[in-house]
This record gives structure tokens, sequence and C-alpha cells, in this order.
């Protein structure tokens, strides 16, 4: 397959920016664990009613505690946008508008992780022809016109673990996701059952984990953390080179 100039381009903007999220991230990881694990402090206020809701709406209850630590984090990361469609945190740049969701799982639910993340139809704009799910995320912003600005998609990913009373984070990922233009690429291979019914897929890195047009071929995923004795393959199902 000949790769056209524009899906290389698409690819050097979604590793640019993968590398400023991840730079934004590196600068005081202590600060972002320290943020994560604030809700410790007042834990026996909280965990009853926390252990007294099902397992799901643990997780998704967690994810919601994890977002307004991020939302801090971010506050520099470009400006942030408005429109009600879009991932947990939505920014514009001057040559991009960066959506990046914030994903809880806990280590013993591995169909949410191990080289793999949950998209729901509001974080992507990767799309197939064949399989029956929605996107409402577009290649490109005011596409055609002068205002014309990619789309792109990254995921924030914590594993976790309930620990006694504590919620013990074992691990935190970096993903990007494919722009839809580069389908003809990746194609079906990146993508697994979702959560939803035809509104979400499972993005299966672990079957292309590489900005593949880029000439290094670097990873599509990065660690942020990783807790001590925790190994790559626990948590990716693969180790990186």
């Amino acid at each position: 397959m000949k790769i056209s100039k524009e899906l290389i381009e698409i690819e050097e903007l979604e590793y640019d920016y993968f590398n400023k999220i991840h730079w934004e991230m590196a600068q005081d990881i202590q600060k972002m664990i320290d943020g994560l694990n604030s809700k410790d402090k007042i834990i026996d206020d909280w965990i009853n009613a926390f252990k007294g809701i099902d397992k799901k709406r643990q997780t998704s209850d967690f994810a919601r505690g994890a977002e307004r630590i991020y939302y801090w984090l971010f506050n520099q990361f470009g400006k942030p946008n408005s429109a009600p469609i879009g991932a947990d945190m939505f920014f514009e740049h001057y040559n991009a508008f960066v959506h990046i969701d914030i994903k809880t799982a806990k280590v013993d639910n591995p169909s949410d992780y191990k080289g793999k993340i949950p998209i729901g139809e509001n974080q992507t704009s990767y799309a197939s022809p064949k399989k029956g799910f929605n996107v409402n995320l577009p290649a490109y912003y005011n596409e055609g016109k002068k205002e014309q600005k990619i789309c792109l998609t990254y995921a924030i990913g914590i594993i976790f673990k309930p620990e006694d009373k504590y919620l013990k984070i074992l691990s935190i990922l970096l993903v990007s996701i494919p722009n839809k233009k580069l389908y003809p690429i990746y194609k079906d291979r990146i993508i697994g059952c979702g959560k939803s019914k035809g509104k979400s897929f499972r993005y299966e890195y672990k079957n292309s984990p590489y900005f593949v047009t880029l000439p290094e071929k670097p990873y599509r995923v990065k660690f942020l953390f990783r807790n001590h004795g925790i190994t790559e393959e626990q948590i990716l199902g693969f180790k990186i080179k």
C-alpha cells in the first residue's frame, strides 16, 4: 500500500502531541500521584458509601475523581473548548484540536487493559465501514475551510487495585488513538468489542502498537507511572522494546 503524504503528516502530528502530553505529565510525576492519592486523606468519610455501590459504578466513580486531578494538571495545556460532544478534556492548539479521555480499570478486569482500552463514540474519530459502531468526532474540524484543524485523540488509562480500604494505583498509561483517516493503515485489526453496543469499541493497540508510517516506528503507548513490582507485560500483555 502506498502511504500518502496526508497520512504521514497526520501521524507526525499525533506523535508530536503524544510527546507533548507525555512531557506535560512527566515534569512532575509525584504531583500527579499525590493528586490521585489525595482521596486517601479523607477516606473514612467516603469509603463506606463507595463500597456500597456496584463494581461498575465503583470504576466510573473512581474515574470521576481522577478527572478532577487531570483538569488541574492540564490547566495550561492549550485553550479549553466548550463543545458538548468530546472527551473529558478538549483543547484547541494552533494546528490541532486535542481530546484527552481518562479511563480507569480494576486490575481484576483485564478486558479493559492488557493492550486495549475502551473508547466511546465521543472520544475518537476512528471508524470502520464494516463494524457497526458510531463515532461523533470528525477527522478534521472545519474540514475544507480556512480554519481546518486535525482532530487528535488520546486516553490516559489508570489501572488500580482495591487494597484493604484503599484504592492502590498500579499503573498509568498514555495511549494515542489513530485518526479516522488512518483506517487504510490500521483497518479492523485494532477494533475489539465495545462496552456499549453501537456506541463504543475497544482500541486493541496490542495488534498494531506503533505509529506505522514513522521511520523509527515509535509506540502508541507510554507509561506515565508503573508501581514497583508491576511489569510491562502485566499491564500491556507485551513488552515495549
